[in-house]
């Protein structure tokens, strides 16, 4: 089997593990919310809290996933780097907990929700559940063991969505029909407090059923190793609280630079949220292809032929996310139907974006030499780079011309950080990639999707406009198939 069509398989296995809990995840706090949330600023309020949420998981995990794959994939071993790794994960998350737990009304009042100190006590306990379990998901990757990854996530969402059922749907129907001890667990003026609730009880139950992975291994704390590691990892926060910034950030500087008043910008994080939601298609197909990409580049990183093979997942990924960007855009019509109605006004965002998600793709593909090469300070250069763009953009442009301004902010921020993933690529771990395919992939794809647009002004009825579509769809696929069907064909080989 080639290494192409062995990372093409892992990348169908993890996408099936990431997409469909992420999929569900979608149908309900973006298809279901924007329908049982008339109130936009409602919606903006569960964006807003969860853009903090996850930069205080990149502080308590600290990068040890990573570092993991590094050091447990070379001549440390799995089962001491995860041990060495696990422990100080469970001191930190105890004391970064009990900080936010301690300090809840503090924090509360600095987020401009006074009063409701308990969003950040249960945000402490989802956090310290979910740090808990990051390094044994991190395992079940290293050890190709997808389909106990996917049990895991899956339950974790099943159970999110059934608690929340319970809670917005059935308790409503027990309280009118006089059921008493409804009134005990159910108000109907705290709906969104369900959410979070739901979100605290599959955390705590995830953690429970990956507890045993935690004591497979004997426990033992390599304080060398550990140094190393944290050598490495500690660049690595960095780039994650950048790279959080940049891509789950929006809501916060909306809800401070909009211009309005709080309630008014909240209402705003709202609109802007639900549509762009949809770019989260595209972004699951980077996360399906970064989970199973990153144990492959480090199982990789030294062979002969790895110039070729880097190059052609990088023209891999565009092709395929380039098609993935389409999908969505030729049928956005129908995705943003989906929604509450007081959800649709945002559409325009979409593009931008979705070409903005691509992009960051392609910085996973060209910056994953400073992880292999133990450079892990210039990615923390080129995420602080990134996060400065984001918030000069958003800071300068969000009073004036609204929330179109976050999406042009994730745009620039992400083609930065392809390019400068590119040219410090090329000066410490040369890679030959084919940079014109890739650019014309791109290229054709917005070409396409002009010529969408302009189609859409025609008038056309919504049926001939679907077939015209479609056809552009498959445009692209022949186009794909005529201009690289070697490299397609070797994905899919079985010598």
């Amino acid at each position: 089997m080639s290494l192409i069509k062995k990372l093409a398989g892992e990348t169908v296995i993890y996408g099936v593990s990431s997409i469909l809990p992420r999929v569900l995840h979608y149908i309900v706090f973006t298809i279901y919310l924007t329908r049982k949330f008339p109130e936009q600023s409602d919606y903006g309020i569960y964006k807003d809290l969860y853009a903090y949420a996850t930069i205080i998981l990149v502080l308590l995990v600290y990068r040890m996933d990573t570092a993991f794959f590094r050091f447990g994939s070379r001549e440390d071993g799995v089962a001491k780097t995860f041990t060495t790794a696990m422990i100080p994960i469970f001191f930190t998350s105890m004391v970064i907990v009990g900080i936010m737990w301690l300090n809840a009304d503090s924090i509360a009042a600095m987020l401009k929700y006074p009063g409701q100190a308990y969003y950040v006590k249960w945000f402490a306990l989802i956090l310290g559940f979910d740090a808990l379990t990051a390094l044994p998901f991190a395992k079940f990757r290293m050890e190709n063991r997808p389909m106990r990854f996917l049990f895991v996530k899956l339950l974790n969402v099943f159970l999110t969505i059934l608690i929340v059922l319970f809670f917005l749907e059935l308790c409503p129907i027990l309280k009118d029909r006089g059921v008493n001890w409804v009134n005990a667990v159910y108000d109907p003026n705290r709906k969104l407090d369900y959410i979070f609730i739901a979100n605290l009880i599959a955390s705590f139950v995830v953690f429970l059923v990956v507890l045993p992975e935690l004591f497979k291994e004997k426990f033992h704390f390599d304080i060398a190793l550990w140094k190393k590691m944290l050598k490495y990892s500690l660049p690595l926060v960095v780039v994650g609280i950048a790279g959080n910034i940049n891509t789950a950030f929006a809501a916060p500087l909306q809800k401070y630079f909009l211009g309005g008043n709080l309630s008014e910008n909240l209402t705003n994080v709202g609109i802007y949220a639900a549509p762009a939601s949809l770019a989260i298609f595209l972004n699951l197909f980077n996360v399906a292809f970064n989970y199973a990409a990153e144990p492959f580049f480090f199982k990789n990183y030294k062979d002969s032929n790895r110039e070729n093979l880097f190059g052609k997942v990088a023209l891999l990924y565009t092709i395929f996310g380039s098609l993935v960007l389409l999908g969505i855009l030729m049928y956005l019509d129908s995705f943003m139907m989906i929604m509450g109605s007081n959800y649709r006004s945002a559409t325009e965002i979409v593009p931008i974006l979705l070409f903005a998600n691509l992009f960051l793709g392609l910085y996973y593909n060209f910056s994953i030499w400073y992880k292999l090469k133990d450079k892990t300070h210039i990615g923390a250069i080129i995420s602080i780079i990134g996060a400065i763009i984001t918030l000069v953009i958003s800071i300068l442009f969000l009073p004036k011309i609204g929330y179109l301004a976050s999406a042009w902010a994730a745009f620039a921020c992400f083609a930065f950080m392809a390019l400068a993933g590119y040219v410090t690529g090329r000066m410490y771990y040369p890679i030959d990639y084919p940079i014109a395919r890739i650019l014309s992939y791109i290229a054709i794809a917005f070409i396409l999707f002009k010529i969408s647009v302009y189609v859409s002004g025609m008038g056309l009825s919504t049926l001939l406009f679907f077939i015209v579509n479609s056809l552009l769809l498959i445009v692209f696929m022949c186009l794909a198939y005529l201009l690289d069907r070697k490299t397609l064909q070797e994905m899919i080989s079985t010598d």
